[in-house]
C-alpha cells in the first residue's frame, strides 16, 4: 500500500495556543511548554520504543491539571484539548477520539467556529483508522463544508487531503485521484508547499498501484524538484514511493536503499508512515528471500498497526507474513496468519486476493481440498474485480482539467496587473465583433434573399409538377369512368338484348341433342361474360367512391375477395375525389398483385384517416421477395408518381420465404 496522507502529528504540527491564553495562564502554559521542551528529546533519543508510560503520561497529566484547576476561556480550553488530541494521537486513539470530540463540543457550544475545521478533520482521520468509514466521511464532509464557509484555503486543502485518503480506503481511486488534484490546484494557489508534496506523492502513488510506473516516477520526481525549487529537505515520502517503484521495476538493492532512508525520517514521529515503510522493507526482504529480516520488520508493522488500533495496516502486515511463511513453506502457519487476515477484511483489494491465494495454496499442501477449492474460487472473484483498466485515461483526463484551470489561474494573476490593457484590447475586439456582426448580417440578409428566391423557384416548379400530375390524375379518372359507363350502358345493353333474344327460344326439341348442349353452354358463358362485363365496370370506377366514399368502396371490393379482409381505423370524412380514386387504385393494385404474384391466401387491408394523414397497408401472408433484385412493373410504378403527387410515401417490407407487407 503506498497511498498516504499526511497528519498533523504531535511532533510537527502542535500549534501553539500562547497569544490565546489570558495573563493569568500565561505562567501556568510555560511550564507546560517548558516540560514539553523536557520530555521530547528523550521520546526522540528512544526512537518512541522504550518509554514508559508514566514518562509518556507526564505531558498530558500536567494538561488535564490545567484544565482542572485553572479558569479558562472557551478559546483556551479547546487549545488544551486540541493539544492533547496531538499527544495521545502517537499512541491511543480511543483517548484521542475522546479529547476531539470534547473539544469539538465546546467549539460548537462556545462558537469557537475557528477550530471546528480542524476537530471534525481530525475525528474523521481516527474513524477512517478504525475502518468506521460511515463516521469518517459525516466528520470530513463537515470539516470541508466549515473550512469553504470560513474561507480559510489551508483547512480547505486538508479536507480534501483526507478525504482523499478515504475514498482511497474505498478503493475509488477516480475520486482520490480527482482529490488529489484539487489539493494541487489549491495548494499552488495559496502557496502550501507541504500540501503540493502530498498531492504530488499521492498521484504518483496511485499512478504506481495502477501499474503506470513511468508516470508514477514522473511526479515523485516532480516532488523532489519542488523541494530543490523552495530549498528545503527532500520530502520523505518521496523516497518512500521510489523505493516502491524500484521494488516493482526489479531493481531492488536501490529500492531498499530508498525505503531505508525513508523510514529513519519516519521513526522520529510519524508512526503511521513507519508501519508503511516497515510493510515495504519487508516486501522487499521477501524478494530477496532474506526472510529473517523480512519477517522483522513485517511483525513491527503489525505490533505498530495494534498499537495504533488500525486493523487495515494489521490486515496488510498479516498478508506479507503469510506470503513469506508460504515461501517458505511453513503452511500451517500459512494459513492460520492468511485466516487471521480474512477475519479482519476480506474486501480488501490490495490484499484479499494474495490472502485467498495463500489461503488456497496453503490448504492444498495440508490436504484440506475443500477449503484450497473455496479459496481458489474466491482468489478467481477478487482478480477479476481488480481490473482497473480505463482509470488511465480517465486520469489523464484530470491531469489536463489541472493544468487548465492551473492557467486559468494565471490567466486571472496578469489580467489584475494589466488591466489597462484588457480595457482597450476588449474596446477593439467589441468594434472588430461590431463590424463583423453587420458584415455578416449582411451577408446573412443576400443569403436569404437568395435562398428565397431559388425556393420560389423551386416552388413553382413544383406547383406546375403537382398540376401537370393531377391534371393527368383527372385525365385518367375522366376515361375510367367514361370506360366504365360505356362498358355498363352499350357493350352490357347489347349484350342483355342478346341475352333476351337467347332465352326467347322457348323449344330445344328441334335441335339435335349435341347442338342444344352447346346451346344452353353458350347461355351459360353469355351470363358469365355479362357479370365479368359489370365487375371490370365496377372496378374501373365504382359507383359507390363517388356516392359514399372510400370507406364503403373499399369494403365492397374486400368483400368482393374471398380472401380479403378490410379494417378502418379513424374519421370517415370525404376526402378530395382524386385522392379517393389514387387510394381506391392503389388497393386495387396491390390486392391484385397479391392474388397474381404471391399466391395469397390472406390478405389483410387497413385504412387509417384522421386529420393530419391517410395511411392505407396492405398485407399477405403469400410468398415474399428480395427488395434489392424485384424489378417493379408499369403498374406499381405508377402508383409511386401518383403517391407523391400528394407528398405521401410507398415503404415496402418483404423477405424471400416471409410475409410481404
Amino acid at each position: 500500500m503506498g497511498y498516504c496522507v499526511s497528519y498533523e502529528g504531535y511532533n510537527f504540527a502542535t500549534e501553539t495556543f500562547e497569544s490565546q491564553l489570558s495573563d493569568k495562564m500565561k505562567r501556568t502554559y510555560a511550564i507546560i511548554i517548558l516540560l514539553s521542551l523536557s520530555i521530547f528529546p528523550f521520546l526522540f533519543a528512544q526512537g518512541g520504543k522504550t518509554v514508559t508510560n508514566d514518562t509518556r503520561e507526564a505531558y498530558p497529566d500536567s494538561l488535564w491539571g490545567v484544565l482542572r484547576t485553572s479558569e479558562l476561556t472557551p478559546k483556551e480550553q479547546v487549545g488544551i484539548y486540541r493539544l492533547l488530541s496531538n499527544w495521545y494521537g502517537s499512541y491511543d486513539t480511543h483517548r484521542t477520539i475522546a479529547c476531539l470530540k470534547k473539544g469539538l463540543e465546546i467549539a460548537e457550544r462556545e462558537k469557537v467556529t475557528k477550530e471546528i475545521p480542524h476537530f471534525t478533520r481530525s475525528l474523521g482521520v481516527y474513524h477512517n483508522m478504525l475502518m468506521q468509514y460511515d463516521s469518517a466521511k459525516m466528520y470530513l464532509d463537515q470539516s470541508l463544508a466549515c473550512a469553504v464557509k470560513l474561507k480559510d484555503r489551508r483547512e480547505e486543502v486538508q479536507a480534501y487531503r483526507c478525504i482523499a485518503h478515504w475514498n482511497y480506503r474505498q478503493n475509488r481511486y477516480i475520486e482520490t485521484l480527482d482529490n488529489c488534484m484539487t489539493v494541487l490546484r489549491i495548494s499552488e494557489a495559496i502557496n502550501d508547499t507541504s500540501s503540493q508534496f502530498n498531492a504530488l506523492s499521492n498521484i504518483g502513488s496511485l499512478y504506481r498501484e495502477l501499474g503506470n510506473l513511468d508516470r508514477a516516477e514522473y511526479y515523485i520526481r516532480k516532488n523532489i524538484d519542488l523541494s530543490k525549487k523552495y530549498n528545503i529537505p527532500e520530502d520523505r515520502m518521496a523516497y518512500y514511493e521510489l523505493g516502491l517503484i524500484y521494488m516493482e521495476k526489479g531493481e531492488l538493492d536501490l529500492a531498499l536503499e530508498y525505503e531505508l532512508k525513508a523510514n529513519e525520517w519516519f521513526k522520529l514521529g510519524y508512526k503511521t508512515f513507519e508501519i508503511y515503510c516497515d510493510q515495504a522493507i519487508a516486501k522487499i526482504y521477501t524478494l530477496k528471500r532474506e526472510y529473517p529480516q523480512a519477517i522483522e520488520y513485517t511483525e513491527e508493522s503489525i505490533r505498530l498497526a495494534r498499537e495504533f488500533s488500525d486493523t487495515r495496516l494489521e490486515t496488510i502486515g498479516l498478508q506479507i507474513l503469510s506470503t513469506i511463511y508460504r515461501e517458505q513453506n511453513r503452511y500451517g502457519e500459512c494459513e492460520t496468519i492468511a485466516f487471521k487476515a480474512w477475519e479482519n477484511d476480506s474486501t480488501m483489494l490490495d490484499t484479499a486476493p494474495e490472502l485467498a491465494y495463500n489461503l488456497a495454496f496453503a490448504n492444498l499442501q495440508l490436504g484440506n481440498r475443500e477449503k484450497s477449492s473455496y479459496f481458489f474460487r474466491q482468489y478467481a472473484r477478487l482478480v477479476n474485480e481488480q481490473n482497473v483498466k480505463g482509470f488511465h485515461r480517465t486520469m489523464a483526463d484530470m491531469e489536463i482539467r489541472y493544468e487548465t484551470e492551473k492557467k486559468q489561474l494565471q490567466i486571472s494573476s496578469l489580467q489584475k496587473e494589466k488591466r489597462l490593457y484588457i480595457i482597450v484590447s476588449v474596446s477593439g475586439l467589441l468594434v472588430l465583433l461590431l463590424i463583423m456582426g453587420m458584415l455578416m448580417y449582411r451577408y446573412r440578409l443576400i443569403r436569404q434573399k437568395r435562398e428565397l428566391a431559388e425556393q420560389q423557384v423551386k416552388q413553382l416548379k413544383q406547383e406546375k409538377q403537382l398540376v401537370a400530375t393531377l391534371a393527368l390524375l383527372d385525365g385518367e379518372n375522366a376515361e375510367r369512368t367514361r370506360l366504365a359507363r360505356d362498358l355498363h350502358d352499350g357493350l352490357g345493353g347489347m349484350l342483355s338484348v342478346i341475352k333476351l333474344h337467347l332465352y326467347g327460344i322457348k323449344s330445344l326439341s328441334v335441335l339435335p341433342p349435341a347442338d342444344a348442349e352447346r346451346f344452353n353452354k353458350a347461355r351459360k358463358m353469355l351470363d358469365e361474360l355479362m357479370e365479368e362485363l359489370r365487375h371490370v365496370a365496377h372496378n374501373m370506377m365504382p359507383d359507390s367512391l363517388s356516392r359514399y366514399g372510400i370507406k364503403t368502396s373499399l369494403e365492397d371490393f374486400c368483400r368482393s375477395v374471398p380472401m380479403a379482409n378490410f379494417q378502418f381505423f379513424g374519421e370517415n370524412p370525404r376526402l378530395d375525389s382524386r385522392l379517393e380514386v389514387l387510394i381506391y387504385r392503389c388497393a386495387y393494385e396491390l390486392i391484385n398483385n397479391a392474388m397474381k404474384h404471391a399466391d395469397a391466401t390472406r390478405i389483410n387491408v387497413q385504412l387509417t384517416v384522421d386529420e393530419r394523414l391517410v395511411s392505407l397497408s396492405v398485407q399477405d401472408d403469400g410468398k415474399g421477395f428480395d427488395l434489392e433484385t424485384v424489378a417493379y412493373g408499369a403498374g406499381f410504378t405508377n402508383m409511386i408518381n401518383r403517391i407523391a403527387a400528394y407528398n405521401g410515401t410507398i415503404n415496402v417490407y418483404s423477405l424471400p420465404g416471409t410475409v410481404r407487407k
